[in-house]
């Protein structure tokens, strides 16, 4: 049966590459492999997510349905782990880079190529890197080209005046965060552009990690973040849902014209959130709810 929210979601790749922990190489590539089957048509990955690259450069040559739409990156280096951050935004070492990439996916051409991180790049750099990003576009190796990280406002000019296409953000627009809505897509609607909104459980927080992060908050969380995600999780409680369900159908009774970045590590949590995708917007009661903590939580 057809999920009519599943044209907005793109399957992040981070979990299956292994970027979060240890995965088995042969459920990764069939839950890609899965997730093209019951209808997401967009996958997004990056040489720092672990052997994401490889996983779904496999899953497509199993693959004979229509063409999904990819995405990769480039400025942030090759990695087997989420905290091993390496960059690199020379010339030589993205074009390297997205070399590499495109052997490892079994591809000539990625649909969207995102700049890694673009809060990372130093200002005097920025219009070289922007140039080097276009060049990828010019020569047929993106087809767009995007910003995969929070924006930086100094980077701001470059999205309004037209040079990217898409931006994608992580940690801005989910149940503890609706700071996309009052900045960054505004931006984009009046440019025309795209916006991804990424990490939808916030890290895991309004998920399978709420209660370790909320006895225990690791030192790169807000700790208002996690406040946030107890008044959420306390809604959740009194109408007996399941917080992770709960907050990916918060974000689609947002009235903001978005797509999703969904995250899995494996079949489970795949199914976990195409199911709550499934059951469509909350009620609004509920969806109002949510939306009133955010007011006490100033």
């Amino acid at each position: 049966m057809y999920n009519q929210g599943i044209d907005r979601v793109i399957l992040g790749t981070a979990g299956l590459g292994g970027a979060w922990g240890t995965v088995d190489a042969e459920e990764s590539v069939q839950t890609i492999f899965n997730a093209l089957s019951r209808g997401i048509m967009a996958l997004d990955t990056a040489p720092a997510y672990g052997n994401a690259e490889r996983f779904v450069g496999t899953a497509l040559k199993q693959w004979t349905g229509a063409n999904p739409v990819i995405s990769t990156k480039v400025g942030r280096l090759k990695g087997e782990s989420a905290t091993e951050a390496r960059y690199d935004y020379s010339t030589t070492a993205m074009e390297r880079s997205l070399e590499d990439s495109l052997t490892r996916l079994g591809i000539a051409q990625v649909d969207v190529l995102f700049l890694h991180e673009p809060a990372v790049v130093a200002p005097e750099m920025a219009e070289g890197v922007v140039r080097q990003m276009l060049r990828f576009k010019e020569q047929g190796l993106a087809k767009q080209i995007g910003l995969g990280g929070n924006l930086p406002e100094w980077f701001s000019p470059f999205l309004v005046e037209g040079q990217f296409d898409v931006l994608m953000e992580y940690n801005r627009l989910n149940a503890c965060s609706l700071d996309a809505l009052r900045s960054t897509i505004p931006i984009c609607v009046q440019a025309q552009k795209e916006y991804y909104a990424a990490s939808p459980l916030n890290m895991g927080l309004l998920g399978c990690k709420f209660r370790q992060f909320s006895q225990s908050i690791p030192d790169w969380l807000d700790p208002k973040a996690v406040e946030q995600a107890r008044r959420v999780h306390a809604i959740a409680e009194r109408y007996g849902m399941l917080l992770d369900v709960m907050v990916l159908r918060f974000l689609y009774s947002i009235p903001a014209s978005f797509k999703i970045v969904i995250g899995a590590a494996n079949q489970y949590e795949l199914d976990s959130s195409l199911h709550a995708i499934g059951q469509g917007a909350l009620p609004v009661a509920i969806y109002n709810e949510i939306l009133q903590t955010f007011n006490e939580n100033k």
